[in-house]
């Protein structure tokens, strides 16, 4: 009796471990501030070295960043079509062919998602805008 309990226990481990790989997909993610708003980055993406570019014109804001990373351009889609709703944003445009891009809302901004590959990377690209809070 005790050898089954611990045999198990074992495979339960074992599928603990496989769904936490699993589920890791993208690798979690962290937040970046472009423009004054909050956005998801996946974890596998890194940040370009250059300064992000940031504007403002009367009461109207804008700024773009970018990111690479050697991960599926899918995937990163994939990210923002259930990380984005799940923050409050709304989607507006989804485009495909090569790469992707999806434009978002949410209190008065816009949030467009360009992603792409290039020299066998995928390439990130977020430009946020709109008007004041």
């Amino acid at each position: 009796m005790r050898t089954n309990i611990f045999s198990g226990l074992k495979i339960f481990l074992v599928i603990l471990s496989i769904c936490a790989i699993t589920a890791a997909g993208c690798g979690g993610s962290y937040d970046e501030t472009i423009a004054g708003v909050t956005v998801p980055v996946p974890k596998a993406m890194t940040k370009n070295s250059e300064k992000p570019a940031e504007m403002s014109f009367l009461g109207f804001g804008a700024g773009q960043a970018s990111f690479h990373g050697n991960t599926d351009a899918d995937k990163i889609v994939e990210f923002y079509k259930k990380e984005l709703p799940a923050r409050g944003w709304q989607p507006n445009m989804n485009l495909r062919s090569g790469g992707a891009m999806l434009a978002y809302s949410k209190e008065g901004k816009t949030l467009l998602i360009n992603v792409g590959k290039s020299n066998g990377d995928t390439k990130l690209t977020l430009t946020v805008g709109g008007m004041g809070k």
